[in-house]
């Protein structure tokens, strides 16, 4: 692999260290890459929800592995940012799997990943020894790459049912804990919101933490005050913009009117700004 790439995956790395919270809107298509690296975001990443919507299919590695690599390396091609991938839970059971996987998501131009610890959302969780094996065949295919990956290492005790509160923190940390000696760089607690779980989580395990932005989470002042390090849309930003599109299709469907398409949208040449200038031949 390039030096360059193993320096977007530090540059990457020390982004979750910098006082500022790192801003993630997640994309699913180079364009999009495009335009938040050209609003100034220092880096991009995917949601697998997002890819998956985009393509007409559910999340949970209903896509082919292969469409997923197709999009990850159109998005990292596209943009001189570095670049995460959403990867759910590897698209593997086997550990040998996941390593050789991981490796082809770094050839394809990531120098993050996102790697789930439960198979499916809302199952029941992998043991922590097992996803541990999992998180060190990641770091071992990146070592093998020579790219120091981001592993952000997804907590999801908080997504399955029942249980106390406090227990699932509790849960959440020693997970935590045992995904940082394993291998993982950050933490992500998928679901709360609130201060005092993800400050918790991050004081007990002293590393970086990527809260989910959803209606209930808190401000990012108050994240950042936190030690929040880290701050993902998901997918929400694909149904913010396919909210636009139903909501266009409806009114010139009901009322004929072209308002929400003429008024305060990005024109043609606003979209060209963050377009190759060559017409992508050779």
């Amino acid at each position: 692999m390039s030096e360059e790439q193993a320096q977007r995956a530090e540059t990457f790395r020390e982004l979750h260290h910098a006082p500022r919270l790192l801003l993630l809107p997640n994309v699913w298509d180079p364009l999009g890459a495009r335009i938040l690296a050209g609003l100034g975001y220092p880096a991009v990443a995917t949601a697998s929800a997002a890819v998956a919507n985009s393509l007409g299919r559910n999340d949970g590695e209903r896509i082919p592995f292969s469409e997923m690599l197709r999009v990850i390396e159109a998005i990292a091609a596209s943009v001189e940012v570095p670049v995460s991938a959403d990867i759910e839970s590897g698209y593997a059971d086997d550990v040998d799997d996941l390593h050789e996987n991981v490796r082809q998501v770094i050839r394809a131009g990531a120098v993050g990943i996102n790697l789930e610890d439960s198979p499916a959302e809302g199952s029941q969780l992998r043991p922590v020894e097992v996803q541990c094996r999992r998180i060190r065949a990641a770091r071992l295919a990146a070592d093998g790459e020579g790219i120091p990956l981001v592993i952000n290492a997804r907590i999801d005790v908080f997504l399955t049912g029942g249980g106390n509160r406090k227990r699932k923190i509790a849960e959440a940390v020693e997970r935590g804990r045992a995904y940082v000696d394993a291998g993982a760089d950050c933490l992500y607690p998928i679901g709360p919101g609130d201060v005092e779980t993800l400050g918790t989580i991050r004081q007990e395990t002293a590393a970086p933490v990527n809260a989910y932005a959803h209606a209930g989470t808190a401000p990012i002042p108050d994240l950042e005050a936190a030690g929040v390090g880290r701050l993902s849309l998901g997918p929400n930003l694909l149904r913010a913009a396919y909210t636009t599109l139903r909501d266009v299709a409806q009114d010139l469907l009901d009322r004929g009117t072209y308002e929400r398409f003429t008024d305060n949208v990005m024109s043609g040449s606003d979209l060209d700004a963050f377009l190759p200038t060559d017409d992508g031949r050779d």
